[in-house]
């Protein structure tokens, strides 16, 4: 009995090397590779005792597996160490990270400023790009926070394209006539939320950072997060200044925007807002994973439930109930027929309950995730 228990020891250990031994030198372009990769890290997902692991549910999804390994150019060990920061990530900033949607109303806010924005085409070697216009954020009405939500998501939806995964992609920031005052609420421990998450958990490759028309104070903020930075990381931040010839000679003309010293269109923001939220609205009966970053919210045709707001009936100051109608853009002041019916944007404001309603979008701002200050990150207002 014993003989036969240390066989099959030694014939599991011996397998196992063998799997090991085998993790480095796929080749992505070749189908057979790609799906011994995709075995092994499977296998290696299966096997592990990390805490981080302890949800395997994204054990079966390959599509999504096949993210990490495009990340770390199938190196097996690489994505599946890469695997582990990711789940670690998510459960270590799971408030940041919960609701992820572009349904979100601070989210919107900043895909249309373009944070970010996508170009429509791809440079010479097939990479997307990305562009950030920094002087178009509006610090006072969506936070740095939520521009990393809304990065996240973006590059959620494009991840779905193999050629971006494959590919990855370039990042062009323009700080023209970025104020100091902005540059103020660049929150140091965002920034390095940002740079772990970016760098060293999502499956999310960037070839180049090019950054134009940046003050002294970007580039004294850039040398303080330097020391988080990788080695390959740093080399590919290119600082080219008012000099747009340079990025030119990384990025044909052909496809960038006037803005940016191109030939093509202005740049326009929200088309990538508009394909993130017609992508949101096609319906399906399938749940999304709990391993994915964005949790879909869907539209419905049905009108919901009638919103009552509860408002004290002071007859001294002439306030009245104030019923909020969803099924109609009015609002019914009163308890009887000779009500009033205001607008659908009038603001009704209780000063002694300090209440603010305002109809068409109802949110609820302590719950939003952007604005919790429980991260300790900053907050929307």
């Amino acid at each position: 009995m014993s003989d036969i228990c240390d066989f099959e020891w030694s014939n599991n250990r011996f397998r196992h090397k063998l799997t090991i031994s085998e993790l480095k030198g796929y080749n992505k372009n070749e189908s057979t590779d790609r799906s011994r990769a995709l075995i092994a890290l499977k296998e290696l997902i299966g096997a592990s005792m990390d805490y981080a692991l302890k949800d395997k549910s994204c054990f079966q999804d390959d599509e999504f597996l096949f993210r990490f390994l495009y990340a770390r150019k199938f190196n097996v060990d690489d994505a599946f160490q890469l695997i582990i920061n990711y789940h670690a990530y998510r459960q270590k900033n799971s408030a940041l990270l919960q609701r992820l949607s572009v349904l979100d109303e601070n989210i919107q806010l900043a895909l249309r400023d373009g944070f970010p924005g996508v170009l429509p085409n791809r440079d010479r070697r097939g990479r997307k790009v990305l562009v950030f216009l920094a002087a178009n954020w509006d610090y006072s009405s969506y936070s740095l926070v939520t521009v990393y939500r809304a990065l996240l998501l973006s590059l959620e939806k494009l991840l779905e394209d193999k050629q971006n995964q494959a590919n990855g992609f370039v990042v062009i920031v323009d700080w023209t006539n970025f104020s100091f005052r902005q540059s103020s609420n660049l929150n140091p421990k965002v920034l390095k939320l940002m740079i772990e998450g970016l760098q060293d958990c999502f499956p999310v490759r960037f070839k180049a950072i090019h950054f134009i028309g940046q003050p002294w104070y970007v580039e004294a903020a850039l040398a303080v997060i330097r020391p988080f930075l990788k080695e390959k990381t740093r080399e590919r931040i290119k600082l080219h200044g008012g000099n747009l010839s340079t990025l030119h000679e990384c990025i044909a003309r052909d496809i960038l925007p006037t803005e940016l010293g191109g030939e093509g269109p202005t740049f326009n923001p929200l088309n990538w807002y508009h394909d993130l939220l017609e992508s949101s609205q096609i319906s399906t009966a399938k749940p999304a994973p709990s391993y994915v970053l964005s949790q879909p919210q869907y539209y419905t045709k049905s009108p919901p439930p009638l919103a009552t707001v509860s408002i004290k009936n002071t007859t001294a100051n002439g306030h009245h109930p104030v019923v909020i109608s969803n099924d109609s853009p009015k609002i019914m002041v009163g308890n009887n027929k000779s009500a009033g019916v205001l607008d659908s944007d009038f603001l009704i404001k209780s000063t002694k309950a300090a209440t603010t309603v305002k109809i068409g979008i109802l949110t609820t701002k302590a719950n939003d995730p952007a604005a919790n200050t429980l991260l300790g990150v900053g907050s929307d207002t």
